[in-house]
């Protein structure tokens, strides 16, 4: 699951955070803090609704079709243990099998349409 972090600043004067997901102002301790990054990031998903949407994730993956032995994008033969699940971050729906190369590729553009148009449109210089 791809997470959004976010720096550990306060964004009321109380000091509470929104949650990106249930839109509510909570305290920081609402939030899991991220050991495994470099700057005291935290998940920008309060405990709760990031609970929710792992067990929705877990769901997604015991019910998302066969693995195919190959990435989706860019079509190149994988294990199938080297295959992501890729999925739509808003919806929380199943995309495909993606190698970690394209997956990657994909979430750093944004995840969205929108940002490989834009990378697109600088690749042929339009």
């Amino acid at each position: 699951m791809q997470l959004e972090l976010f720096p550990i600043v306060e964004s009321k004067s109380d000091g509470d955070v929104q949650c990106r997901n249930c839109k509510k102002y909570l305290p920081l301790s609402n939030f899991r803090h991220r050991s495994d990054r470099v700057n005291n990031y935290r998940v920008k998903s309060c405990k709760t609704c990031e609970k929710k949407e792992n067990l929705i994730l877990k769901n997604l993956h015991d019910t998302a079709p066969k693995k195919l032995g190959f990435c989706e994008c860019c079509r190149e033969d994988f294990d199938n243990k080297d295959l992501n699940l890729d999925h739509c971050h808003d919806t929380l729906s199943f995309r495909g099998w993606l190698c970690g190369k394209c997956n990657s590729g994909i979430a750093l553009l944004g995840d969205n349409k929108e940002g490989v148009q834009r990378a697109l449109k600088y690749l042929t210089g339009k």
